[in-house]
Parts: structure tokens; C-alpha cells; sequence
């Protein structure tokens, strides 16, 4: 397979891009950070499965370049990961900063949105989309702000891409892969033991069964 995953430097995207490596297929990934990426490439840059590209995709130019240099290293994408997002801040809607607002709406929506439409001309028949979502995506979740309204759009872009793309067989997943041991959790999170938190390793496990299930399009939380 060829697959695209955003935000692949460290945490669930990190752990999925190994897990494709492993299983011998190509992975174009990227990420903000450069020294992510040159970690990554350290270590499996050796096996001529791995490309990477330093993105943000919260930047439309920055989107769109990503998703070329993957269709000039892969050409067609069997599976597109949107994985790249950021928390912002636990906080009330009235006290809520606005730029960071804006910050995490411009990651977690137009940036799924952006690589999505770009990739889209690039899917083959019969391809998978799993674009990030999260439980305060589904449910009333007080004090979540930003984060919470955009993994709510998550779930809606989700549900309308799955329908546009019926025809071209392609399944379109909303995945909320639960609690995680990963930075992010830590950072919403901070009195848990992150030792109590299934690894990034588990979640990767899932999304490769998930994409073998052939199961039909919607939303889906991880299982064991």
C-alpha cells in the first residue's frame, strides 16, 4: 500500500507510520517539527519506504506542497491518515483566547480539509480515508473548547466525504482512537499516570485492522 499520514513525527502518527514501515508498505508523512522528522528518518530512512516533508497544514501552500511531493514519491494513495491536530487549552467559551481559537480550528478543520481535497485526486478506487477525531467530538464536552468543536467537524466532514466518495469506493472513517498514552493526553491530562493508557503501538494495531475490515464508512471508536 501507499500511504499519506500527517503529523507522523511522534505520538499515534509516529507509531502508525512504524507499523506501515514494518508490514513493508510506503509511508509519505510529515510533520512541523524537523527534528521529528529527522528521527524518523534515522531510523527507517534505510528501507527506502519513507518519505518525509516538513508541513504545516494548517497553511493551505504548505497542504497542498505535501500532498504533491507524496504523489511524486508514491503516485496514488491507497490510504490517507489525517492525524496532524493540537489541543489548544482547557477553557470556558468566555474566557477562551482567541487566537489559540483560531490556531486549532485552522489545524484540526481546514488543515484535514485542505490535505483531503489535494489527496483526493490522488486516491485510488477502493481507497481509505481515517481523519482524527476524539469522544468530546460526540458528546457535550464542557471546557474543551476549540479542540471539541473541531473534532465535532471532524465527525460531519467525515459523514459528507464518505457520501461524495461512495461511487469511487472509498471508505471514509471518523476515528476516536480513546485515551493514549501520547503528549497531547499528558497535556489535557496532567495528574493521569500515562502508564495507565493503552501505547500509540495499540492504536496503530487498530487502524491496521481497521483499513483490512473493509468495514463500511463512519464513525469508529478504538477496541480492543
Amino acid at each position: 500500500m501507499n500511504v499519506v499520514i500527517t503529523g507522523g513525527s511522534k505520538g499515534i502518527g509516529r507509531a502508525t507510520v512504524i507499523r506501515f514501515i514494518k508490514d513493508g508498505h510506503k509511508v509519505c508523512t510529515c510533520s512541523r517539527s524537523e527534528e521529528g522528522l529527522k528521527t524518523l528518518w534515522e531510523e527507517f530512512g534505510h528501507t527506502g519506504k519513507l518519505f518525509l516533508k516538513r508541513c504545516d497544514v494548517s497553511e493551505r501552500s504548505s497542504a497542498k506542497e505535501f500532498v504533491y511531493f507524496c504523489a511524486e514519491k508514491l503516485g496514488g494513495f491507497d490510504v490517507l491518515i489525517n492525524n496532524a491536530g493540537i489541543l489548544g487549552v482547557r477553557e470556558s467559551i468566555q474566557n477562551y483566547p482567541e487566537d489559540i481559537w483560531e490556531e486549532v480550528i485552522r489545524t484540526n478543520i481546514n488543515g484535514t480539509f485542505y490535505v483531503t481535497k489535494y489527496a483526493l485526486t490522488f486516491m485510488k478506487e477502493r481507497g481509505v480515508i481515517i481523519n482524527f477525531s476524539s469522544g468530546v467530538g460526540k458528546r457535550p464536552a464542557p471546557y474543551w473548547g476549540a479542540y471539541a468543536v473541531s473534532k465535532f467537524g471532524i465527525e460531519g466532514f467525515s459523514l459528507l466525504l464518505a457520501h461524495e466518495l461512495k461511487d469511487r469506493g472509498i471508505r471514509v472513517y471518523a476515528f476516536n482512537p480513546g485515551a493514549t498514552r501520547t503528549q497531547m493526553r499528558s497535556s489535557a491530562y496532567p495528574q493521569e499516570d500515562p502508564m495507565s493508557l493503552k501505547p500509540p503501538e495499540k492504536v496503530a494495531d487498530f487502524i491496521i485492522r481497521l483499513i483490512n475490515s473493509h468495514l463500511p464508512s463512519g464513525s469508529v471508536d478504538y477496541q480492543e
